[in-house]
């Protein structure tokens, strides 16, 4: 029915890819365009985790007291270009806004319900894909130091549970009897034991980009600058003054989403926290699952290239200049934990794309029923990227939208 039908996915990272896989079972001719070979931005650096349990936003009641000891303590995982946040003070102040408790109470419920459907839309991909071998199901752990730690993050954990998360609580003899290569001591721990994680997130990406290309699907290696529309469709001119025909595009370009021109981005508050990882070639055998320690920020994930030390906030934008204190807090906290040699075979830096509320755009854009928006997943685009895809093809498709998109709209931010 839809053979004849174009649509151009801009981006080709986790949920770019996701997105072009579910337009292709509906039966679309898609071009999936991006400067960069896909996965290899901000996709291929997370933890890896299908952290279907993630409801909690960054955005958080406590913030107000933390907030002067997390930007200038020596031993934080947020750290904040004071120039670069004074002069987004506007971004600032939203996101201070979505803190209150009503506010984190309604956008941990949103997000929890479209956690539920995270397997709805990421099985059929890894099926479509020949993936399945990418994806191990050993759960996944949260721990803490102290006693304190731990009833600090008992209301949010509550949280968790009532908007359907299943975990059980751990001792400290049962975390060292599940995970007996992590060296210093934890009182608590959660164990999420239907979470699930990725080995390799660029293979998965690229395992999505080969299933694309045997169905028929184009690649436009090119920048968009912008999106010109027309009576039935769009035009989508790229960086060498070429251009591409579609009757749909979808922006699915993460952080870097905003610099299209003519897709309504000047309406939208998108901004970056730039996020870290180190890697230990080799070490992977160092953990069964991945563990995170919450009050430090950051997760361990054994993959199959080595143990992945990843996490941290940083609001500074989009250069490309890594922060020493971000990876050495990683390293350092990384140590505590586990034997690890003294530096890392790999530091990275990506961008995550950031709203001031934690939610996604999932949807029609603000300035054409032509142009569809799939970004700004904060922490959450490996895990929500095959059920924003499945939501993507079926409103290109003219379907109802099998989970309610409203709290995603565009329209929240006018």
């Amino acid at each position: 029915m839809n053979k004849n039908k174009s649509v151009a996915v801009v981006g080709a990272g986790i949920v770019g890819t996701s997105c072009a896989l579910w337009l292709q079972k509906k039966g679309f001719l898609v071009t999936l365009i991006d400067p960069d070979s896909p996965g290899s931005g901000t996709s291929s650096g997370n933890a890896c985790t299908i952290a279907d349990y993630a409801c909690i936003p960054v955005n958080s009641p406590s913030i107000f007291k933390r907030l002067p000891g997390l930007m200038f303590a020596s031993d934080s995982p947020l750290t904040v270009d004071t120039k670069y946040a004074l002069s987004h003070l506007p971004w600032m102040m939203r996101f201070l806004s979505n803190c209150r408790p009503s506010r984190v109470a309604r956008i941990s419920r949103i997000l929890g319900k479209l956690l539920l459907k995270t397997h709805e839309g990421l099985d059929p991909l890894l099926e479509f894909s020949d993936s399945k071998h990418l994806l191990s199901q050993q759960g996944c752990m949260y721990v803490y130091k102290t006693e304190r730690e731990f009833e600090n993050a008992r209301a949010a954990n509550q949280v968790r549970r009532d908007n359907g998360a299943i975990f059980s609580e751990l001792d400290s003899g049962e975390i060292r009897e599940l995970e007996p290569g992590i060296k210093s001591s934890f009182v608590k721990g959660l164990l999420f034991e239907q979470a699930s994680h990725v080995l390799n997130p660029q293979s998965l990406t690229t395992r999505y980009f080969d299933c694309f290309q045997k169905n028929r699907g184009r690649y436009v290696k090119q920048r968009v600058q912008a999106v010109l529309h027309e009576n039935d469709g769009v035009k989508i001119l790229l960086d060498d003054g070429e251009s591409v025909d579609a009757d749909r595009v979808v922006i699915a370009a993460g952080a870097f989403s905003r610099q299209i021109r003519g897709t309504g981005e000047h309406h939208l508050p998108l901004d970056t926290e730039r996020g870290y990882h180190v890697q230990y070639a080799g070490m992977q055998s160092l953990l069964n699952r991945p563990v995170s320690w919450n009050e430090a920020g950051f997760y361990a994930t054994p993959m199959d290239e080595g143990l992945r030390i990843a996490g941290t906030v940083e609001i500074a934008g989009f250069h490309e200049t890594k922060n020493p204190a971000n990876l050495n807090y990683l390293i350092r906290k990384g140590q505590e934990m586990f034997d690890l040699p003294e530096r890392p075979d790999q530091e990275w830096l990506g961008f995550r794309p950031t709203f001031p509320d934690a939610l996604p755009v999932i949807g029609h854009s603000l300035v054409s029923e032509y142009v569809l928006y799939a970004f700004g997943h904060q922490h959450l685009g490996l895990t929500l990227a095959g059920i924003t895809g499945k939501l993507i093809a079926e409103l290109v498709n003219h379907e109802e939208p099998s989970h309610n998109i409203n709290p995603f709209s565009p329209r929240r931010f006018l």
